[in-house]
């Protein structure tokens, strides 16, 4: 360090003396008088200078050693609070493993769901016992019914006592269902009346249609994933079809308007790991306006071929993912069906035109304006895209959750709740008689995007919203026709304007005068088996 040292001094020159500094320490200094007469002079004192840079490498240790020692304590807490859940866990593991060893599996279950169960049993038994024509069978159904309500007080305390283990009481009433399907059977053919039939043939149609849905099988979430809601699935719906165990997802955009991409699997094996032959789109020339795309979810997959409405129009579309060729035929009718989310089904956008397979063939089911609103169905000819004549129905179409065809028979759901659709409508095309009927489908979630069953393995496909689920169905046995049912239709339809008044009479008369105009000049093209002429309906 240096110490500027200022004089005032009479001569310029160098004048050495001697400078005692603090400490004794003793030093030579040389100064310079300039012409004004000060003097400068420069002095160097050794040993006296402060270890800055000492002073700073200290201070850096010292941040970094304290930093160091937080986040050891840190890692302490953190491990501390880890053993002590994992502690907490041990404890309640072993808990649970003492007491599978001594009571068995645990699973954990719904009873409310249980005890309704009971409860839908005890009325079963109790109908059937009403129909039971031997001493024995009536003894055996109230056996039954004892044992079924001395579940009923088993689950109940079970319940108060620990709601997780009730494997044991569900596997008896399992055995218990069993036992009462049994018996239904054994007095059915006691009284000489047919059981209840399951699947019928395959491509026959000898039943006398649906008698119940099964549970929802959920099968996965669509390729997409979850933001893409709408959409449809299935197998190839054409008898006979080379393409039998092709899968196909065609999940729509989040406009839940457009369609554009599908997938086609060659299994269901390979529909599960995601493992499509190919990713298949109808934007082929990648287009701003995709010419070759649909709209709404009801698509089909119809012997190798897709069907389904062009976008934005009344059109129908049919694409071969193989070819990559799509054709487009408009259709020309006095009556022509709505589009662009005129008249959809209920909660569902832009399904206008639904297309449909069943044993009979393809279907379209739509509505329009000059029907106000009513749902009319006509049969599709795969290779042309010609349309037949319209069956015109008394249901309006927006009103239906979703509608599918079986063996030529429309059948229409509607929404009960966030967890249960009911088959409530069916009309059959073969002599177009309608009637109100009630199937309830369970459904994981609350929209059913599309619903189509498949004549190949007699199943239901539902696209809930983007979840993939399909239904085993049952159907009813081939009986005589039963009083009060279709009798009662047949008089409803052939026979309305006798028991109707003044009024009612009159709008009979204008419902078949107008579809008397609609059917004009397509009778030739109509199928005496398949494509009858509609006859009036009757607003109930």
């Amino acid at each position: 360090m240096k110490v500027i040292l200022l004089q005032l001094l009479s001569v310029a020159s160098f004048l050495p003396y001697q400078l005692i500094v603090d400490g004794g320490h003793v030093e030579r200094v040389i100064g310079v008088r300039d012409g004004s007469g000060q003097c400068i002079c420069s002095m160097e004192i050794a040993h006296t200078y402060f270890p800055a840079r000492s002073v700073e490498r200290l201070q850096s240790d010292y941040y970094n050693l304290t930093n160091y020692l937080q986040d050891q304590l840190n890692m302490i807490y953190n491990n501390q609070a880890r053993l002590s859940t994992t502690k907490t866990n041990l404890t309640d593991l072993n808990v649970r493993v003492k007491y599978v060893k001594a009571f068995g599996t645990h699973v954990d279950l719904n009873f409310q769901r249980l005890i309704s169960d009971i409860h839908t049993v005890v009325s079963l038994a109790h109908n059937i016992s009403k129909n039971a024509t031997t001493d024995a069978t009536k003894e055996m159904i109230s056996d039954l019914i004892t044992k079924i309500n001395t579940m009923h007080t088993v689950v109940t305390t079970m319940e108060k006592s620990d709601k997780n283990n009730i494997i044991t009481a569900q596997r008896e009433i399992m055995a218990l269902r069993q036992k009462l399907q049994e018996c239904e059977e054994a007095i059915a053919l006691s009284s000489g009346t047919p059981a209840v039939s399951g699947p019928s043939s395959i491509g026959k149609c000898d039943h006398d249609g649906l008698l119940k849905v099964g549970n929802p099988q959920l099968v996965k979430l669509n390729w997409k994933g979850m933001k893409f809601k709408a959409g449809s699935w299935g197998k190839d719906f054409a008898l006979g079809t080379k393409f039998k165990d092709h899968y196909w997802v065609f999940p729509m955009n989040q406009d839940e308007r457009t369609l554009e991409n599908y997938r086609l699997y060659a299994s269901f094996k390979k529909l599960l790991l995601y493992t499509p032959i190919r990713e298949y789109t109808l934007n082929i020339n990648s287009q701003t306006v995709c010419d070759g795309c649909g709209q709404g979810a009801g698509v089909v997959f119809f012997n190798g071929t897709f069907f389904y409405n062009c976008l934005d129009s009344r059109a129908l579309c049919k694409a071969d993912p193989f070819s990559m060729r799509i054709s487009r035929e408009d259709l020309e009718d006095p009556d022509p069906a709505s589009f662009n989310n005129w008249f959809s089904y209920q909660g569902v956008k832009y399904q206008d035109i639904d297309l449909a397979g069943d044993e009979k063939g393809l279907w379209m089911i739509y509505a329009t304006t000059m029907s106000n609103g009513k749902l009319v169905i006509k049969k599709i000819d795969p290779e042309t895209l010609e349309v037949g004549t319209p069956w015109i129905t008394s249901q309006t179409k927006d009103s239906l959750s979703n509608s599918f065809m079986i063996c030529g028979v429309l059948y229409g759901t509607k929404r009960k709740n966030s967890t249960h659709d009911e088959i409530h409508y069916m009309y059959d095309t073969s002599n177009s008689r309608e009637r109100n009927i009630q199937i309830l489908i369970e459904k994981p979630l609350p929209t059913v995007q599309s619903l189509n069953y498949n004549p190949n393995d007699q199943k239901l496909y539902m696209f809930n919203d983007g979840y993939l689920v399909f239904y085993d169905v049952t159907f009813r046995a081939p009986t005589a026709k039963r009083d009060g049912e279709l009798v009662v239709t047949e008089k409803h339809q052939d026979s309305a304007a006798e028991e109707q008044t003044g009024s009612r009479e009159e709008q009979s008369s204008s419902v078949s005068d107008q579809q008397e105009d609609l059917t004009s000049g397509e009778g030739s093209r109509a199928n005496d088996d398949e494509n009858p002429s509609p006859v009036p309906v009757v607003r109930r």
